[in-house]
């Protein structure tokens, strides 16, 4: 998984748009339905009023808190019904997913790195983010709109995440590695095993053998996704070093193209279409996998 670092343009964004969302229906207080309009119980327009800034800003760990709150709200099923409507329905299906995604400046998903970001949209043909819910907004509907429960991902990791029925998601902060989580004791690398060219296998090493890592990546299915899609660019990567001299990484990485006058970025960028700095992963696909392969090999 790669860390998101928040800019300032991003935040501000999301900030305008989704407060202009909430301020209109605590100004109005009612959804339109079926060409009605419902009204919204007031002690939940009081609430929305009064926790406005945590629901859109809040970091993961106040999310939860507010969520909590507003469940022992005592607000009865069908008013729920209506309050879900209107953060799904009315707020998260209009919201500029492109946009933000644009602004928050992340390229590929921040779970696999194998995919974009954008996706075509195919009743509208026009690319749309993807974004995840890190809470489901199923589950925790009055956290669709935010910021730090939006995280950028493919398809196919958002499937994966849709479908972890029965986990328990108030106690996930302590079990799994957050997004926007700052602590950088965390993290895995890729290797592989290497019997033959039929026979090959991309493995994880976690580092300081992290408990919250290895269920993170288990629940994410890193390892299965790479080694059920990934067969080709582990096996490129190989035949530059077993099929080649065993300094042909070497040669080709630190003798050819720096006679270019090439950053090591450049020159990473030319040859395997990656980017080498983990704050630059997120900008081309594969970009950490190979980069962890590639040194392993040079070590080799």
């Amino acid at each position: 998984m790669i860390r998101i670092k928040p800019n300032q343009e991003a935040l501000d964004f999301h900030y305008k748009e989704v407060s202009r969302v909430f301020n209109k229906i605590i100004e109005k207080g009612s959804i339109t339905r079926d060409k009605k309009d419902v009204l919204l119980p007031k002690c939940f327009l009081r609430f929305l009023s009064t926790n406005f800034d945590r629901i859109i800003s809040g970091k993961p760990e106040e999310l939860l808190r507010v969520y909590n709150e507003y469940e022992i709200l005592g607000i009865i099923d069908n008013d729920k019904i209506n309050i879900e409507s209107f953060f799904l329905d009315t707020g998260y299906k209009n919201f500029k997913n492109k946009e933000f995604l644009n602004f928050l400046n992340i390229e590929t998903c921040i779970y696999c790195n194998r995919n974009y970001t954008l996706q075509l949209d195919l009743d509208t043909e026009h690319a749309r983010a993807e974004l995840d819910h890190w809470f489901p907004k199923a589950d925790f509907p009055i956290l669709a709109l935010s910021f730090y429960n939006l995280i950028p991902s493919c398809h196919s990791c958002n499937h994966i995440k849709s479908n972890a029925q029965g986990f328990d998601w108030q106690n996930a902060l302590n079990i799994l590695c957050h997004p926007y989580d700052e602590d950088d004791t965390e993290g895995f690398n890729f290797s592989y095993n290497y019997n033959s060219f039929n026979s090959m296998k991309v493995i994880l090493k976690v580092k300081e053998k992290s408990k919250k890592t290895v269920e993170t990546i288990k629940f994410n299915k890193i390892e299965e996704i790479y080694n059920a899609h990934s067969g080709i660019e582990l096996k490129d990567l190989l035949d530059l070093r077993y099929k080649y001299s065993s300094n042909y990484l070497n040669i080709l990485l630190n003798k050819t193209f720096t006679k270019l006058s090439m950053s090591e970025e450049e020159i990473y960028r030319m040859i395997f279409g990656i980017e080498i700095k983990v704050e630059d992963y997120h900008k081309r696909p594969f970009s950490k996998f190979k980069h962890d392969i590639i040194e392993e090999l040079e070590k080799n």
